[in-house]
């Protein structure tokens, strides 16, 4: 392939029905593509924001991928930084940032989508597929693993040896190994900043993660998750660790993602919860507890905890026998039996935590939201934090005079990992002892506190949450006003043809006008001619105690009329069970394939749904989007009741009380806006073809009987919509699908 031409094609002839595309193999001219690929163009080109709607088989990736590799191909890319690794060199640089919320679309874009574009203009195209470090190898651990195989269990040794077999061609990325791993042996393999040498590693040029870093600061366009690009952004603002820093640094060696220019965010409809995570800081139990056990536990199947295996190994080191004293001193008599004490503090303050706030039977989840001080409340819980605080500052001068004696002993290079860990240990327990003031000082109007605790019979689960109320100003001040360009698209984000929800969910709204373009761009797809709306017009309402009985004399007949290939969407777990258990023995006798959501991974289901005689899929929350099965294998979605949230979840209990305070009613601005989008999202589940013909079944009236079904309705691409009777759905079903 020849280099990048700068003389590119501009993107209304490159897309037009005889223009650069129209001779490769697997393009078809849509209108609707051809205008988002302008609209990007353009504000690549010029600077600026675009909201872009674009419906199923608009082809976006493309319409989004040419813009990002040639509307700015006269503008310098970043040097290859294989050479110099230097990653906080300052250039003028024309990078895009391709955000995804899904894997399968990342490997779409990096696999598909990119290699085609390459072909089709005959270009050398610089793109990297960059994820977060721990989905990477750590070749020096994996040396350390093959050389102690006989430690593992036979399972263990099987994943080992797919690791090594296939680790070069996925290039050390467990996610396209596709390799499943206990949370413990996962640790022992993969690459992480607690544990890794830098410069001093024997294995540096040839590092997994190092390399996929080294190939997005060399590339043009770099495909991330929204998780790493957030993670990423936290970091460079500041945000996420007791409210944060108003110093921005776009270029920190530290930092995982190169410098850029242009972002584009795909499955945008997704960016406010993801953001809304990273820019808040939790405590976590389990997370707490892992911690401890890595460095205190006695005993494992390769080693004791680190400052277990340190004690033995500076018993083992024949160096000068006063310093070794010392520290073998230090170690016995202080930092382990300080840090043991550290963790019983924890302890206490989650077992404090869990009694005085959880609530109902045995292993029920119970979210608690507080808008006080919880120190004030409850003095032994005052006392336990300031023991903690104690305690960590105490350990934490402690563990930096121990390295530091290591260090002026000349000793450190043979403990340079030990080294390492502790040094992280220190800031670690630093930032938790910060930490958990903030999280438990519910006073704040900006943020939402709750703590989510489940009771279990041996140990319990607890987590402290804090998050941003709402994230409009940081990511206008932190994102929105430091890259040049920034593009939102989606299959659902407008509500009835507008995008005024998502723009202030984003802090898109506080740009001027004229900075901002949006757009909504019909599917290719002929959706009246394609599928069948169904509307229930004599069930009981969903709140109505006779629904589900309804119900479950009604699913086995649509689901004959489709001879199964159904995907049922619930919007809670306990209805799904109910009916599960009630029509299961019923299909299973007729035939029926069932696939229960949590009965395996969503992977896995999803796998044998696609290849099973007569399936019938069962799910909530997560299968309303993200299930992509073309052609008859999925011919009928079944949306049990529209997808309004729960109104006690603390997160959006607060967002309704301070749209409260502003004079504005929460269910026009958060509940309606919120569940009309899912339902975009489940109604999208079918029609990827021009082929296909499908059936959406809706069994909540209230679609049809309340004003706000009108906002449902017209937010949807098409379809023929009629109203019928439960008698009438089966015939009508299956003359629809012949």
């Amino acid at each position: 392939m020849k280099a990048l031409d700068l003389s590119i094609t501009l993107p209304e002839e490159a897309f037009s029905a005889r223009g650069l595309f129209s001779s490769t193999t697997g393009f078809e001219f849509r209108s609707s593509q051809a205008k988002m690929a302008s609209l990007v163009w353009e504000v690549f080109k010029k600077g600026g924001f675009a909201l872009i709607e674009a419906g199923t088989g608009t082809g976006k990736s493309l319409a989004y991928l040419y813009p990002g590799f040639f509307s700015t191909a006269g503008k310098k890319s970043i040097g290859d930084p294989v050479q110099t690794a230097d990653y906080s060199r300052e250039e003028s640089v024309s990078r895009t940032i391709i955000a995804t919320h899904t894997i399968n679309l990342q490997q779409q874009l990096i696999e598909k989508d990119i290699p085609f574009l390459a072909k089709a203009t005959n270009q050398s195209l610089r793109a990297a597929l960059l994820m977060g470090r721990s989905n990477y190898l750590c070749r020096r651990k994996l040396s350390f693993i093959q050389v102690n195989k006989d430690k593992l269990t036979p399972e263990e040794r099987r994943s080992v040896t797919k690791l090594i077999s296939c680790g070069e061609e996925a290039e050390g990325c467990l996610e396209q190994i596709g390799v499943a791993l206990s949370r413990e042996f996962r640790l022992m393999l993969v690459s992480e900043s607690e544990t890794c040498l830098r410069g001093h590693c024997p294995f540096l040029q040839s590092c997994y993660w190092y390399t996929a870093k080294k190939k997005a600061f060399a590339a043009q366009v770099v495909v991330v998750n929204h998780h790493l690009f957030f993670a990423d952004l936290a970091l460079r603002t500041g945000r996420g660790r007791g409210g944060g820093s108003s110093e921005k640094d776009f270029s920190q060696e530290k930092l995982v993602l190169p410098p850029y220019e242009h972002v584009v965010f795909d499955e945008a409809h997704h960016l406010e919860e993801v953001a809304t995570t990273y820019l808040g800081i939790r405590l976590d139990q389990i997370e707490v507890e892992r911690f401890f056990h890595r460095l205190l536990r006695k005993d494992g199947r390769f080693s004791g905890g680190r400052l277990i295996t340190l004690r033995h190994s500076l018993l083992n080191k024949g160096a000068d026998l006063a310093f070794l004293q010392r520290q073998i001193g230090l170690l016995e008599t202080e930092l382990i039996p300080e840090l043991s004490e550290l963790e019983g503090c924890y302890q206490r303050l989650f077992a404090l935590l869990q009694n005085d706030f959880s609530s109902g039977a045995e292993g029920e989840e119970v979210n608690y939201r507080f808008t006080a001080d919880l120190q004030i409340e409850d003095d032994l819980l005052k006392e336990t934090v300031a023991r903690i605080k104690e305690s960590s500052e105490a350990w934490e001068k402690k563990v930096s005079l121990f390295l530091d004696e290591l260090q002026e002993a000349q000793v450190d290079e043979e403990f340079r990992e030990d080294s390492i860990f502790l040094a992280e240990t220190g800031r670690y327990l630093s930032r938790m002892r910060m930490d958990l003031p903030v999280l438990l000082n519910g006073d704040e109007d900006a943020f939402v506190h709750w703590l989510e605790t489940k009771k279990r019979t041996e140990a319990g689960k607890t987590i402290l949450h804090r998050l941003p109320l709402s994230i409009g100003n940081l990511l206008y001040n932190n994102l929105f006003t430091q890259v040049k360009s920034a593009v939102c698209t989606s299959a659902t984000l407008a509500v009835g043809k507008q995008f005024g929800y998502i723009k202030e969910r984003l802090g898109l709204d506080l740009l001027h006008p004229s900075e901002r373009r949006e757009c909504i761009l019909d599917s290719p797809f002929d959706y009246n001619r394609q599928v069948l709306v169904m509307v229930s017009k004599d069930l009981p309402f969903p709140d109505s105690p006779l629904f589900v009985q309804a119900v479950l004399k009604l699913l086995p007949r649509i689901i004959e009329a489709t001879r199964g290939r159904t995907l049922l969407l619930f919007t809670n777990h306990r209805q799904m069970q109910e009916v599960y258990q009630q029509v299961a023995p019923i299909l299973k006798k007729k035939g029926y394939n069932l696939f229960l959501q949590g009965e395996t991974s969503r992977h896995r289901l999803l796998k044998k749904y696609k290849t099973a005689s007569s399936p019938v899929l069962f799910g909530t929350d997560s299968f309303w989007e993200g299930v992509d099965i073309p052609g008859p294998q999925l011919s009928t979605v079944v949306i049990m009741r529209l997808p309004f949230r729960v109104p006690t979840e603390p997160l959006f209990q607060a967002k309704s009380e301070a749209l409260a305070k502003e004079g504005k009613e929460s269910f026009i601005h958060l509940s309606l806006p919120e569940a009309v989008i899912k339902f975009k999202q489940g109604f999208g589940r079918l029609i990827r073809t021009k082929k296909d013909r499908d059936v959406v079944v809706i069994l909540d009236k209230r679609i049809c009987t309340k004003a706000y079904g009108r906002i449902f309705m017209s937010s949807i691409p098409g379809g023929r919509i009629c109203h019928f009777s439960v008698e009438e759905m089966h015939d009508e079903i299956r003359s629809w699908l012949g």
